[in-house]
């Protein structure tokens, strides 16, 4: 009896740890659910967008505050929101996911967390790129510290990226039980587009709402990557247990009995 609740507590031990080592098989059907996505936060965000250039109180409060943040620059904060600013800039960010999605693929070698780097960032840019082309909010009209190849201001692609770090809290929840490496990765994440956004602003490249709106953009982004891929990964564990399911059963051999066979002087002496 204990040798074989023993043994089952062994395999389902087992089971936990290849599925958790389960890789992501993706299908057609999951390009079809991003381009959904993309298609829903593209409508939701130009609709956003038409609403506030088309308010009047809305723009005249974001030039208010866009005013205030240039009548307060300093040299030194100057340098400190340049320094903001670049924490999300295209090529550190595009550059910063790739290397941290190969070094994921290369120590864990599967694709969940690779994927759970790269999919929020292409989800983000991907709407971003349009939005920011069908709405062409001009910038506030404040004298600028920095230039950009994209002139419209709705939503900020720079926020929104900042935002996108927060996949790694997700992927650090998988793999880190330690309380204080995760708040330290909260701290970090919540940080970043906070300074990001201030820089932008400061510099006058965004207004708040654009800001505000690249924000939940980002945060969005990687719900609804987190959601994909993890329903792509549940996909795979269904498949894998069936096919665990499913598999032959090899039948044990017969069991080894012994016969006596009496010698023949037993037989005569009986």
């Amino acid at each position: 009896m204990t040798a074989g609740k023993v043994e089952t507590t062994g395999r389902d031990s087992g089971d936990r740890d290849d599925r958790e080592l389960a890789d992501v098989t993706l299908r057609w059907s999951d390009l079809g659910l991003f381009l959904g996505c993309y298609i829903g936060l593209v409508v939701v965000w130009v609709g956003i967008g038409e609403t506030i250039t088309h308010s009047t109180w809305i723009q005249a409060r974001d030039q208010s505050i866009a005013e205030w943040f240039a009548d307060g620059r300093t040299a030194t904060l100057d340098t400190v929101s340049a320094f903001g600013s670049n924490l999300s800039e295209t090529i550190v960010k595009i550059a910063l996911t790739a290397i941290v999605a190969i070094a994921m693929k290369v120590a864990w070698k599967r694709w969940r967390e690779p994927l759970m780097m790269v999919v929020p960032l292409v989800l983000e840019a991907s709407v971003f790129i349009t939005v920011t082309t069908l709405v062409s909010r001009p910038r506030p009209d404040v004298k600028r510290l920095e230039s950009s190849p994209v002139d419209s201001s709705f939503p900020s692609g720079h926020v929104a990226a900042a935002a996108v770090y927060g996949a790694l809290v997700i992927i650090v929840y998988w793999h880190v039980r330690s309380r204080v490496a995760r708040t330290a990765v909260v701290v970090v994440s919540v940080a970043i587009p906070i300074i990001v956004g201030w820089a932008r602003m400061y510099r006058g490249m965004h207004n708040l709402t654009d800001v505000l709106a690249g924000l939940v953009l980002g945060i969005v982004s990687v719900v609804l990557s987190w959601w994909m891929i993890h329903r792509a990964v549940r996909r795979t564990e269904l498949a894998t247990d069936e096919a665990r399911t499913s598999a032959p059963v090899t039948p044990m051999s017969s069991p080894v009995t012994a016969t006596f066979e009496p010698s023949s002087s037993a037989r005569r002496i009986g």
